[in-house]
């Protein structure tokens, strides 16, 4: 019996490891779908359910991509009654290489946070988030419950009222004690993860204080990969720098049950909709298509992710049908906006669908 216990003691750390497997997080064959819906969160956390949208993923093919075999996943975003009938814009990169979990790091991934300092702080940090492309190892399924790892880190230097500023920022990953949730697909006992990008001030050019850290709370269940994911609202403080307070708003992301309720044959106009932009992510100009079903005062506007208003597309009476309206920042009307996410609202009597875009500079 004693010789029982003492080979189970000598193989326990690698039964563990061998279920730490990275890939059986994954869905296995290609075709799986994921379907999302995702509410901003205002400064307190509390969810803004009017600017809500809804995301489908599916698996679409396994290939090599930048020198890994990537699971390319194609994605959408839209309004629930007609993100069925968009089509694709998006792709997202997974790789797995026993125990870790690699994601491709596209700029686009942290555009609200660039969008919302360049903003508020005028400085454009987009060219050097954009030197971060690639891939790095997000889930390391096999590190020790608690313990933080630092998945990359850049060094620069931005001017500030003619001072040379310099700083670093990080991506910091931990894996957090395992969790049983909850989901409209089912329970799942899962991995969880806690991302947290980190920006700082190197004092001395040595020392890393950090100014501003935006966490991320992931869920990842056996063969369905992530079903929940979860960010603050974060505050910023960036007096000591000269520049005002100001809130980045957060975002609750949760699987659910697949999307049937979009109305067809929209083209005959017997539904309001509100269609993704297109080219998305655009620069300088984007279309942006809307629908109508009956004579209504209509309003389509663009707002930051701080809720303020960029522009006023429409705001008039308008017969049932469909419509398409330009969205160009250089038009004298539209202040200066800078690289990152916004929100365009179509607005009627009888409902209010908002949608995001991106802009890239």
């Amino acid at each position: 019996m004693r010789i029982k216990y003492f080979l189970l003691i000598i193989l326990l750390p690698f039964i563990t490891l061998f279920g730490q497997t990275a890939s059986n997080y994954f869905p296995s064959q290609t075709g799986y779908k994921w379907y999302y819906k995702s509410v901003p969160l205002d400064s307190v956390n509390n969810p803004m359910d009017s600017l809500s949208f809804y995301g489908i993923d599916s698996f679409a093919v396994a290939e090599p991509f930048n020198g890994r075999t990537a699971n390319i996943v194609v994605s959408k975003t839209g309004g629930i009654n007609i993100i069925n009938a968009l089509p694709f814009s998006d792709s997202l990169y997974f790789s797995f290489d026993g125990s870790n979990g690699y994601e491709y790091f596209n700029p686009e991934l942290v555009s609200g946070l660039i969008g919302s300092i360049d903003t508020t702080l005028g400085i454009d940090f987009f060219n050097f988030f954009n030197s971060l492309e690639g891939w790095y190892s997000y889930y390391r399924f096999s590190a020790a419950v608690s313990d933080d790892y630092q998945v990359f880190k850049k060094d620069t230097t931005v001017i500030i009222d003619s001072a040379n500023v310099p700083l670093r920022f990080e991506l910091y990953g931990m894996r957090l004690a395992d969790e049983t949730i909850s989901t409209a697909i089912g329970s799942f006992n899962c991995k969880k993860f806690l991302l947290e990008r980190r920006l700082s001030y190197l004092l001395f050019n040595i020392i890393p204080v950090k100014i501003l850290g935006v966490e991320e709370t992931v869920w990842l269940a056996p063969d369905n990969w992530k079903v929940k994911s979860y960010v603050p609202s974060t505050f910023v403080d960036f007096s000591e720098f000269g520049f005002p307070e100001f809130t980045v708003p957060g975002l609750e992301t949760n699987i659910i049950n697949p999307i049937t309720s979009m109305e067809e044959g929209i083209s005959q106009v017997n539904d309001f909709g509100l269609f993704q932009n297109y080219p998305n992510p655009f620069n300088p100009s984007t279309s942006i298509k809307y629908a109508i079903a009956s004579n209504q005062f209509v309003q389509l506007k663009v707002y930051n992710l701080l809720g303020r208003e960029i522009a006023t597309l429409v705001n008039e009476y308008k017969p049932a049908g469909i419509y398409e309206v330009e969205f160009t920042i250089a038009q004298e009307s539209i202040p200066a906006i800078a690289s990152g996410i916004y929100f365009y609202q179509l607005k009627t009597e009888n409902v209010v669908y908002t949608k995001k875009m991106v802009l890239v500079k």
